[in-house]
C-alpha cells in the first residue's frame, strides 16, 4: 500500500478529522521542518509499498504561519527523489503572488505536482487547478488518448467547472497582466511598507507579537493560535492542547474584531494580504489603523 505524506503540523481540527478518516496508515504528518523526520518516514514506509507522494506548502504551513528555511523545500525534492515518492507542491496562496513562477520558482525546485487556487482562473467561474510533469499528467487527462501506443488508464480529475474556456482564458489574460505590470514585485514592496510599520508599533509599545512577511503575504500572530503541535506519542496531552488552542483563538478573534472595527479586514486576526491596487498612502493609512489598536493592547494573567 502507497502512503501519502504531508510536510506540516497538524494545525486545526480539520487535519485530524483527515488523519481520523484516512487512517495514520495511509495519511501521515511530518513533523515540520525536520528532513531526518521525513526521511525515518520514507524509509519506514519502503516496507509497507513505498509512499506515494509527499505534499508541502514551500513557504511553510498556512501561508508560511511556520516559515521554513530557503533549503527545506530542496531538502524535500531531494528525499522524494531518493525514494520514488512524487512532490506535490500546494501552491493555492503563493501561486501567482510569491511570483509568476509561484513559491517553487522561488525556493528552486521542480514539483511533480502543483496545485493551484481560484486564481487560475482570473476571478472567474473555476475551482482551481492541477499542472505538473507530462509523465504524472497523462494519467489525469481528459478523453481517450493514447500514449506511446498504449492506452493510459485515467484517475477520475474533473467537476462542473473544469476547462471552462472562459475561465481559461480569463486566467491567461490575467498572468499576462500580473506580467506586464510586475505586480508580484509591487505586491512585495506594499508587504515590505506594511511589515516595518506595524513593527515600529510592536517596538514602540513593547508587545510580544510577531509580523513578517513573504511576499505580500504577511503575518501579524498576536497570540500563537497556530504555534501548537499535536504529539501523537502522547495522546493524553492532547485534550489540554486543544483546549489551549481553543482558548487563544477566541482571543484572535477579538484581535480580528479589533482591525475590523478599525475598517481593517483580515484573515482570522492574523493573515493580511496586498496587492498592486495598493499605494504607499494606502499602506501608511492602515499602520495607522493598526498602530491604534495596538496601542489598545495589555497583558492579560489567566
Amino acid at each position: 500500500m502507497f502512503l501519502i505524506i504531508a510536510v506540516h503540523f497538524i494545525k486545526n481540527r480539520i487535519d485530524q478529522l483527515l488523519v481520523g478518516v484516512l487512517g495514520r496508515n495511509f495519511f501521515i504528518i511530518v513533523s515540520g521542518h525536520d528532513l531526518k523526520d521525513l526521511e525515518k518516514k520514507l524509509i519506514i514506509n519502503k516496507f509497507r509499498g513505498g509512499t506515494a507522494a509527499v505534499f508541502i506548502e514551500p513557504c511553510g504551513p498556512e501561508s508560511a504561519t511556520r516559515p521554513v528555511d530557503k533549503d527545506f523545500p530542496k531538502g524535500v525534492q531531494a528525499l522524494c527523489r531518493k525514494y520514488g515518492a512524487l512532490l506535490v507542491c500546494d501552491e493555492v496562496v503563493t501561486g501567482f503572488r510569491i511570483g509568476l513562477s509561484g513559491a517553487q520558482g522561488y525556493y528552486g525546485i521542480d514539483p511533480d505536482i502543483t496545485i493551484f487556487g481560484k486564481i487560475i482562473a482570473g476571478g472567474y467561474p473555476g475551482a482551481g487547478g492541477i499542472g505538473g510533469h507530462r509523465e504524472v499528467m497523462k494519467y489525469l487527462g481528459a478523453g481517450l488518448d493514447k500514449a506511446e501506443g498504449k492506452k493510459i488508464h485515467k484517475a477520475m480529475c474533473g467537476g462542473t467547472m473544469a476547462a471552462t474556456p472562459i475561465s481559461c482564458c480569463a486566467g491567461y489574460t490575467v498572468i499576462c497582466e500580473i506580467e506586464k505590470r510586475n505586480a508580484c514585485q509591487v505586491a512585495g514592496q506594499m508587504a515590505d511598507r506594511l511589515v516595518k510599520g506595524i513593527n515600529e508599533s510592536i517596538k514602540k509599545y513593547d508587545l510580544p507579537f510577531v509580523c513578517y512577511n513573504v511576499g505580500s503575504i504577511c503575518q501579524l500572530h498576536t497570540v500563537a493560535t497556530m504555534h501548537f503541535r499535536i504529539n501523537w506519542k502522547k495522546p493524553w496531552t492532547i485534550p489540554s492542547v486543544l483546549k489551549e488552542t481553543g482558548i487563544r483563538q477566541t482571543e484572535m478573534q477579538y484581535m480580528g474584531a479589533a482591525y475590523m472595527a478599525e475598517g481593517l479586514v483580515t484573515l482570522a486576526g492574523s493573515r493580511l494580504y496586498t496587492s498592486s491596487a495598493y499605494t504607499e498612502e494606502d499602506i501608511d493609512e492602515c499602520i495607522k489603523r493598526f498602530d491604534k489598536v495596538l496601542s489598545q493592547c495589555e497583558k492579560i494573567d489567566y
